[in-house]
């Protein structure tokens, strides 16, 4: 899955955010579907690791709420989450 891309679809009607910040949170979302670690590429105490971290916790939101909306299935968060990618419609 490229979790890049569901960071960017999960926003998409919102204000544009970092890199950083999405970085963090397409982090995130691969720790928690595919068990890998989040570990920030910023120096601590750096604008960036701050927006890393921020980006972290929107993507433990975001499954945690998706994970609620499912209850408690996880499949049918993965797959949504696959389906939110896989989405060619033109705008």
């Amino acid at each position: 899955m490229d979790y890049a891309k569901l960071a960017a679809k999960l926003l998409e009607h919102e204000a544009p955010r970092s890199a950083a910040f999405l970085q963090g949170m397409a982090a995130v979302l691969r720790k928690r579907i595919d068990d890998t670690p989040a570990i920030s590429p910023y120096a601590a105490g750096t604008i960036e690791d701050d927006a890393y971290f921020a980006g972290c916790t929107r993507g433990y939101n975001e499954f945690r709420n998706a994970l609620v909306e499912a209850n408690g299935d996880r499949n049918v968060v993965i797959a949504r989450f696959q389906t939110l990618v896989e989405d060619r419609r033109i705008a």
